[in-house]
């Protein structure tokens, strides 16, 4: 029989901007010429070549080295003809690289990430034909980023995760508090609104968790709100919901137990 394994305190003072992700990338700046959308024949048949394949791999991935399971994926089918924004812990860095293309598939998934992700030398494009959309480094491509997320979710009526909680802390067991700032997309494209909440749970057999997706959904802006209001009305709606998704399950702390300093 497997002994317990005794998980490592990481201690934390700010839950907005500690970081434990423990990849240490030199970040790079973005090229004033970055595409955000290639029309390049050759690049879009590659993205497709690469969602197509890939796809299934990343279920399998899921299922066999996770255990993932979603609850209450169904909820999605409510907007099934338009594009939307899904909100989520950011609790692992494969898993939260993963998840999005299963999860809404055939819609595609696209993520905003931090532009650590597109500075690792020789995968760049490999990483935008997954569906990486990266903050802007400069003022000068905030127009090329911002016409991409209305392209994206308006005109292709894809959908685009977003984990607020910006930083990752591996197998955190509670919800950060993040900021209404990301949900203006959604107020913005008047796009309806989902949150996966991802919650470990211990196995019978094993030490790994299995992870369950708990999705809900759709909340939509409210046209009797003024911009903001309706930012912080979304924002306190996706947080309460996590917090009730994972304050209903028992906590189970695997690897790391993070104590507030």
């Amino acid at each position: 029989m497997q002994k317990e394994q005794t998980p490592k305190i990481l201690y934390y003072s700010d839950e907005l901007n500690d970081d434990f992700a423990g990849t240490d990338i030199n970040q790079k700046k973005l090229p004033q010429n970055f595409k955000y959308i290639s029309k390049n024949i050759f690049y879009v048949i590659g993205k497709f070549l690469i969602t197509v394949l890939l796809t299934p791999i990343i279920y399998l991935v899921l299922k066999i080295w996770y255990h993932q399971k979603f609850i209450n994926r169904k909820a999605l089918k409510r907007a099934k003809h338009t594009g939307y924004f899904v909100y989520g812990n950011h609790t692992n860095g494969c898993l939260d690289a993963f998840l999005p293309q299963v999860l809404t598939c055939p819609k595609k998934a696209y993520i905003i990430v931090n532009p650590d992700a597109t500075s690792i030398p020789g995968i760049r494009t490999l990483v935008m034909m997954l569906g990486a959309i990266p903050l802007p480094t400069d003022n000068s491509l905030t127009l090329k980023y911002l016409h991409c997320i209305k392209d994206r979710v308006t005109k292709n009526k894809s959908v685009i995760m977003i984990y607020p909680e910006a930083h990752i802390w591996p197998y955190y067991t509670d919800i950060r508090n993040f900021k209404a700032d990301s949900f203006i997309y959604p107020v913005e494209h008047n796009v309806p609104v989902f949150c996966t909440t991802n919650v470990y749970k211990k196995r019978k057999i094993g030490r790994r968790p299995k992870v369950v997706t708990y999705v809900d959904g759709p909340f939509y802006p409210d046209p009797s709100l003024t911009k903001k209001e309706n930012m912080t009305n979304l924002r306190n709606k996706v947080y309460e919901t996590m917090k009730n998704r994972v304050n209903s399950n028992p906590v189970y702390k695997y690897k790391y137990d993070y104590i507030k300093k």
